[in-house]
């Protein structure tokens, strides 16, 4: 049996990381060891395939994977492709409401909408059907009044009470986490597999400990404040030259993801999924 490398055993520790969260969110929902087990297999014969075409063989080689289920699983993967999140929609619904002249007021707030376009002036199923989302306007109207995005008076009139998705349910929340935190784990992997030299995709953190719990409720207070205006600020820039590139008929089907996470933690809390926190003064990301 081969002794794992300082390189193979690094890996395992950060996989155990990653995992132990999300086992929490696999026993809160039942998902057995053997769904995850099945899960696993398709991911690990997804990213042995992946734009080339090796054999079942070599695939089991590169896996571990038994070759009857890298072929059964290289089936499944071409019956059907992958669904986009709901979340990502009414993201893009909000999005629009926020920065598109059609839908805010003279103050360049977003205004209240009626259901439908009354005397020329836009209403909600407008704002839908602007945003491009594979959505039904009633469906899209449900998800926000159920997540408490938007209310609606006597008259029917539609009123935006956040520019943001913030999940609040228990369903939708697990929507968000998909659509978030792939982009990240995605990112973090490829500055890793990345040759030396390459460009690196930006993932820098900023990290302390042993700071008190005023501390932390301070730095997280003003990080949520930088991290609002930095967002709105991206979300109205990237609105912006995606209308112009709308308007000027240019290839548009590049993508871009930014986001931002804070992660306090009061004493007596672990960051690091059970590891000890480093020392301080080593503990700091420029």
């Amino acid at each position: 049996m081969s002794v794992p490398s300082d390189d193979q055993k690094r890996v395992e520790r950060v996989l155990t990381a990653l995992l132990r969260p999300v086992s929490k969110i696999l026993i809160k929902y039942n998902i057995s060891l053997n769904t995850s087990v099945e899960l696993i297999k398709r991911t690990l014969v997804e990213a042995a395939v992946d734009d080339s075409s090796p054999t079942d063989s070599l695939v089991s080689l590169r896996t571990g994977v038994h070759r009857k289920d890298v072929k059964r699983l290289r089936a499944l993967m071409a019956e059907g492709g992958a669904e986009n999140p709901p979340i990502r929609g009414l993201a893009v619904v909000l999005s629009l409401w926020a920065n598109d002249p059609r839908f805010r007021d003279g103050k360049g707030q977003p205004r209240s909408l009626a259901r439908k376009a009354r005397d020329g002036v836009a209403g909600f199923d407008d704002l839908v059907r602007a945003s491009k989302v594979d959505l039904a306007p009633a469906t899209v109207l449900q998800e926000l009044l159920a997540q408490s995005l938007v209310a609606m008076d006597a008259e029917g009139r539609i009123t935006l009470l956040s520019k943001t998705f913030v999940a609040q349910s228990g369903e939708a929340a697990l929507r968000a986490f998909e659509a978030t935190v792939t982009d990240h784990v995605r990112v973090a992997a490829e500055n890793v597999l990345s040759p030396t030299g390459a460009p690196r995709k930006f993932d820098q953190v900023v990290r302390y400990s042993h700071l008190s719990d005023a501390s932390v409720a301070a730095l997280e207070a003003e990080a949520r404040k930088l991290a609002r205006n930095y967002l709105e600020h991206m979300n109205a820039m990237a609105h912006r030259l995606q209308s112009d590139d709308d308007a000027s008929g240019q290839l548009s089907n590049g993508q871009f993801v930014s986001g931002v996470f804070i992660a306090p933690a009061s004493a007596g809390q672990r960051l690091t999924g059970g590891h000890v926190t480093p020392d301080p003064e080593k503990d700091k990301d420029p």
